[in-house]
């Protein structure tokens, strides 16, 4: 495997190549910026020297959709260009770096209904995106990672029968699909214990009738990961013979790392982990140089991070067999 610093060094003439445009970027931020803000301050301005002129709060209003609209399609539009040039000529030889097995792209992901279909959210998304699409083998075992973010639509009514409508986020992260070498005859899901830790013994209640279709909650034997996760499947030994005590402990290891809204999904001999994960994922800043070399260092700590699941719970280790 590669240094990071020799994977630097053979980097470095096409990130000194990406520079101008990050360069050209700024200067034509700064300058639509200026457009946009300059006019709007005024307009502002203006309307409270008038006492509040109805008038021109609706030109200023105007004016700033018009001058956003502008800034994407001009400024927007080489940021844009610059980050998918940079994320085409660094994460494959980031993934090469790491397994030469695994390729990368940037506006492919994982279809909205294989997201549906893991069960591991109850809401189907209204609005889905997904992209930077990581696929192949690690080691023995061939994966799926790409970023997600489903939204559901909510619409309330206020007193006067007005509605509106608003776009919630409930999933935003990465999805990883891996395979188990294992055909399962149920499926299994591992949740967050939150409901539980809130209301004790109450909530075991609402969670027995709550599971997934056909499910029933399993009680396992290590307290600690009774007291983090709630298990629900469809075939109580099956369950409990894909949950050994190690992997019950890889598990609770994955959470330390992860935190506390890991949701997994045993099913279809794969393996289904969702991973809530706000800061940005393999997304270059425009606000540093392109030659950067932290950035390049975080971007294969992040990509290490996640990969490392397929070693933290043992799955290049063929102990399962397909029947």
């Amino acid at each position: 495997m590669k240094s990071t610093d020799q994977i630097l060094s053979a980097l470095l003439p096409t990130l000194e190549e990406l520079e101008p445009d990050r360069l050209l970027y700024q200067r034509q931020s700064k300058i639509y910026l200026s457009v946009l803000l300059i006019p709007l301050a005024a307009l502002v301005i203006a309307a409270f020297a008038l006492q509040a002129n109805v008038g021109l709060f609706i030109a200023a209003g105007i004016w700033l959709v018009i001058g956003i609209i502008l800034y994407q399609m001009k400024a927007g539009k080489i940021g844009g260009r610059y980050k998918a040039n940079y994320k085409s000529a660094v994460i494959p030889r980031l993934l090469q770096s790491i397994d030469h097995q695994l390729s990368h792209s940037a506006d492919k992901g994982i279809p909205s209904g294989t997201f549906v279909e893991s069960e591991l959210f109850r809401t189907r998304p209204d609005r889905y995106s997904t992209e930077d699409l990581i696929e192949g083998h690690y080691g023995k075992t061939f994966l799926q990672l790409a970023e997600v973010n489903a939204q559901q639509r909510e619409t309330t009514t206020d007193s006067k029968g007005r509605t509106q409508t608003r776009y919630v986020t409930f999933f935003d992260g990465l999805f990883l699909i891996a395979d188990f070498h294992k055909h399962f005859h149920g499926r299994t899901f591992i949740f967050p214990d939150k409901a539980e830790k809130t209301f004790g013994g109450l909530a075991r209640f609402f969670q027995k009738a709550g599971g997934r279709r056909e499910t029933d909650l399993i009680q396992l034997e290590d307290p600690e990961f009774e007291h983090r996760f709630k298990v629900y499947a469809t075939d109580e030994v099956e369950a409990r013979y894909v949950l050994s005590t190690s992997m019950m402990r890889r598990i609770l290891d994955m959470q330390a790392r992860f935190g506390k809204d890991l949701r997994i999904a045993f099913k279809e001999s794969c393996l289904i982990l969702a991973v809530p994960h706000r800061k940005p994922f393999l997304e270059p800043s425009t606000s540093i140089p392109a030659t950067n070399p932290e950035q390049i260092r975080q971007m294969l700590n992040d990509l290490r991070f996640f990969l490392e699941t397929i070693e933290e719970l043992d799955l290049n280790t063929r102990i399962w067999t397909k029947e």
